[in-house]
């Protein structure tokens, strides 16, 4: 028996369906030659350190680095059973046929299993970037040996050594040497946090700069044109802008009398933008439904393994293949009957997104054929599958058709007058699907030609710099995509963009698909940003931690160094240890850096309510009180919210109240309280200080003498 591994269930059907194997027992498909049976992505991942040995359990500094060499791998929870049986259809197979996706963590995960169970049986490697029936059985014609490609696995499963080894260590160090729980750093992790922070920084430190613009009018076939002054390269700032107003007057004064106008006329077409990959679709809901990165990878995990509804949903690809074009008709008719809409889609139209060679190792995110009721769908569910449908269906309709027209004065050695218009001739897929506006100016109404016309209405403009924009998830996880862009080093940008030099929508990336989502959860969960709900903020707990890290081990460039390694290892001019052991050895450089010096304050970005009548410390607001951020010195002063004195009046300490009582006066006036005639009255609670705790009394507004209650300090 040909045991065939597969890395998905969607690819393991589709394998068995091409093979015309039939299902089996245990989620396996077989025939008289092949069984075939999938795997759930990553089956494995490596063993904590603490279960590795059990000194790891507590934090030492004299413990770092940890290293396992080897490092074992262990069944992912949950995902033990399929691991084992995976396990026992290697022993009972005559060969193997490693169908892993053609990249290199699809080698990696595929050949993990098999060296998990000491397999000695022969392995050859199939690629299969294309699940249609054909093209699956024109890969089976084109098997090579698996030993040929076992390097790509071993770069991956080095980068998977580098990051645990990585994060391990530096997390445990920083969070002992700056006593801080909860503190973690990681290749990834810290870069995304860094962009975070130097936009903030960009915001906060931008000075507006003043600059300048000049327009004219003309009037040309009848029609009255602004236009606008764009000047010579030569002549801007670094910014792009004209600082001198003096620069403009010579411009003015330059401009020939009378002017000659060129202007030309050109038909366009805009066609409708390419079906979905993850990064597109988290940004795209997030923009458009609040829904976090996080929210949508679920959601697109949920219509995948329940409904069966979507594509492969971690894919960084935005194209699709010859087959899909073919298979659209009848899928596409589907689809709209389950939306319950009918479009007049034009099945001739080959949309730029069906290109083979742009189709890596997974396609665009894309419906299914299968049956499942809409209304089965939560709302989350149904907003992004139609969303993904909607993609999909535009391919097929017409792009719109534009007519735009320019117009151009120059000004000799200085630059030229220039005005823009477009005029929509057909709607085209915009009549379905949203597109960007194009709004036609007198100008469209203007022929091509040259006109000799005089220039007048001059306006010298005074415009002011603006800072950019904070991020929101969708622009940072689109940013992490891109990241070379901020790279200064030439040789870790360059790296950085070769790496993705095969994959058309990410140019020089740090993380993955599966792995960006959970990025920007973590640095929300660690208090190192905020989301504020509309945008990310970094916290000054973030800033302070970002600042204190070595450049090294903070920016994307040590993602361009592994990978530049990485590719050694799959030309066989380095091994796994020499990337593991570079790691090391920065590990252990810093081990020796000195932090005794450095505070990171995670109250700095709590608001806090006041001082500390005992030591003078912020108190700050936590789940039952307003407590005192000396209580590691032994500082133990609080207000409790259920406080009992407020309680007998039937009031609770909010934050306010909390506020007044630690101010000057030491008291807060309450409102509507019930005398036991049930009268309403208002009056002051007074706090004092005895042996350490707060006490309470009753003051009444204009009467000097203050009568003291029961003492409520015992109760909360």
């Amino acid at each position: 028996m040909k045991l065939i591994i597969a890395e998905k269930p969607e690819l393991g059907r589709a394998i068995g369906a091409a093979l015309n194997l039939s299902p089996a027992a245990g989620g396996t498909m077989t025939g008289s030659e092949y069984t075939v049976v999938w795997a759930f992505g990553h089956l494995m991942e490596l063993e904590e350190p603490e279960k590795l040995d059990s000194k790891y359990k507590k934090w030492n500094l004299a413990d770092l680095p940890m290293y396992f060499d080897p490092w074992p791998s262990v069944a992912i929870d949950g995902k033990a059973d399929r691991l084992a049986q995976i396990g026992q259809l290697i022993q009972q197979a005559d060969s193997i046929i490693h169908a892993g996706d053609p990249d290199d963590e699809g080698q990696y995960l595929i050949d993990e299993i098999l060296d998990h169970f000491h397999n000695t049986k022969p392995v050859l490697r199939v690629f299969i970037n294309d699940n249609t029936p054909s093209e699956i059985q024109k890969a089976f014609y084109q098997l090579q040996p698996n030993e040929n490609f076992r390097s790509i696995g071993e770069a991956a499963h080095a980068r998977a050594l580098c990051d645990k080894t990585f994060g391990y260590n530096y997390s445990r160090f920083f969070g002992l040497t700056l006593n801080v729980k909860g503190l973690s750093v990681g290749r990834v992790q810290t870069p995304t946090l860094g962009l975070v922070v130097n936009r903030d920084r960009q915001i906060e430190n931008h000075v507006k700069q003043k600059y300048f613009e000049l327009t004219a009018s003309a009037v040309l076939s009848g029609a009255a044109i602004n236009l606008t002054f764009k000047p010579d390269k030569q002549f801007l700032n670094d910014g792009g802008h004209i600082t001198d107003r003096a620069f403009f007057a010579s411009v003015i004064a330059d401009i020939p009398a009378p002017a000659s106008v060129h202007v030309t006329k050109q038909q366009k077409k805009e066609a409708p933008p390419l079906p979905f990959n993850l990064v597109k679709l988290q940004a795209y809901m997030n923009e458009k439904y609040n829904l976090s990165v996080s929210r949508t990878l679920e959601i697109t995990q949920e219509l995948r393994d329940k409904f069966h509804a979507i594509t492969y949903n971690r894919s960084d690809c935005q194209y699709l293949n010859a087959e899909q074009y073919d298979a659209a008709p009848q899928l596409l008719q589907g689809i709209m009957r389950r939306l319950g809409i009918q479009l007049s889609l034009d099945y001739s139209i080959h949309s730029k997104c069906f290109n083979d060679a742009n189709v890596t190792a997974h396609h665009a995110i894309i419906p299914t054929n299968a049956q499942f009721d809409l209304s089965a769908l939560s709302d989350e569910q149904q907003k992004v599958y139609i969303e993904i449908a909607k993609r999909y269906l535009v391919q097929f309709l017409p792009p719109i058709a534009l007519e735009e027209t320019k117009a151009d004065a120059e000004v000799p050695a200085k630059g030229s007058f220039q005005a823009a218009s477009i005029r929509i001739l057909e709607r085209g897929f915009s009549a379905y699907y949203p597109a960007k506006s194009f709004k036609a100016a007198a100008l469209s109404d203007v022929p091509a030609g040259n006109y000799s016309v005089q220039l007048g209405n001059y306006r010298i403009a005074e415009k002011f710099t603006a800072p950019p924009k904070r991020y929101t998830q969708a622009t940072l996880i689109m940013d992490m995509t891109q990241v070379a862009k901020y790279v200064t080093d030439p040789q870790a940008k360059a790296a950085l963009q070769a790496k993705d030099k095969d994959k058309k929508g990410e140019n020089g990336s740090i993380g993955t698909p599966a792995t960006r989502d959970s990025i920007i959860e973590t640095l929300i969960k660690r208090g190192y940003i905020q989301d504020d709900g509309k945008h990310l903020v970094s916290t000054q707990y973030g800033r302070q931690f970002y600042d204190l890290l070595p450049d090294d081990i903070k920016k994307p460039d040590l993602t361009a160094l592994w990978w530049t390694i990485q590719e050694d290892i799959k030309s066989g001019n380095a091994q796994i240890s020499d990337m593991t052991n570079s790691v090391l050895a920065s590990i252990r450089k810093h081990l020796q850096d000195d932090y005794s010096a450095v505070h990171v304050d995670h109250a700095a970005d709590r608001e806090e309510i006041g001082k500390c009548p005992l030591c003078g410390k912020p108190v700050y607001e936590t789940k039952l009180s307003f407590a005192c951020s000396g209580y590691k010195n032994g500082c133990k002063f609080a207000i409790w919210k259920e406080n009992g004195f407020f309680k007998h009046f039937g009031k609770k300490v909010t934050k306010a109240a909390a506020k007044t009582l630690l101010g000057p006066y030491h008291r807060c006036l309450e409102r509507n309280l019930t005398s036991k005639a049930g009268k309403k009255y208002d009056a002051y609670f007074k706090m004092t200080i005895q042996n350490g705790r707060p006490q309470f009394s009753i003051e009444f507004p204009n009467k000097k003498k203050t009568t003291t209650k029961r003492n409520f300090r015992s109760f909360r």
